[in-house]
């Protein structure tokens, strides 16, 4: 209640955003959908498809190996919490160390991940390609891999070198082009069974 004669205290953007973070805090983990925390809004997305599975499924067979040589771990329903912001992300595959620092019990802080991957679906193209693109370059996550059937022509796209304005670089490859993972990771993608 505001009584007559006095100002309502102004409503800063650092309480909106933690009533916001309150609000997503309360959505119950589903199956069948993400509910994720970027650029200001709660967004509520679709779990992928059986062609968007059978992607990220391609793609652990081809880092499985490596993934088992360092004992790290695949994440397909774990969170990334982005510090700077707050954003929370639920990327398609995140892969991560095993001591990968957390925060709470269901995220992981972005700076211990390795890798971050989503599969561009026809309603976050957006959101894959720019907002995620910036959130995952502040969170200081190392890699962003972006694999894009809807980008002319399609294309898998290895982000890398993350800062607050953007991953420094970018390389891109069409459908039977390989694309090196860097060290940690050392190995090329088959980028056709991904593009397939």
């Amino acid at each position: 209640m505001v009584m007559a004669g006095t100002d309502p205290a102004p409503t800063t953007a650092a309480s909106e955003f933690a009533e916001l973070e309150r609000l997503w805090q309360q959505f119950e983990p589903t199956r069948d959908a993400r509910v994720e925390l970027i650029d200001g809004e709660i967004i509520v997305s679709p779990s992928g498809s059986v062609p968007h599975s059978a992607t990220i499924d391609r793609l652990m067979d081809q880092l499985v190996d490596v993934k088992r040589q360092h004992r790290w771990l695949f994440h397909t329903w774990l969170t990334v919490h982005i510090p700077a912001t707050r954003e929370r992300m639920i990327p398609d595959l995140m892969v991560a160390p095993d001591d990968a620092p957390q925060f709470g019990n269901d995220e992981l802080l972005a700076p211990g991940v390795l890798l971050v991957t989503e599969v561009v679906s026809w309603w976050s193209r957006r959101r894959d390609r720019e907002v995620k693109l910036r959130a995952y370059a502040q969170g200081e996550v190392p890699l962003y891999l972006m694999i894009d059937r809807f980008a002319d022509p399609a294309a898998v796209t290895l982000f890398s070198e993350p800062g607050q304005d953007g991953y420094a670089q970018r390389r891109a490859a069409r459908a039977g082009e390989p694309l090196r993972l860097p060290e940690p990771f050392g190995v090329d993608l088959d980028t056709a069974r991904l593009l397939g």
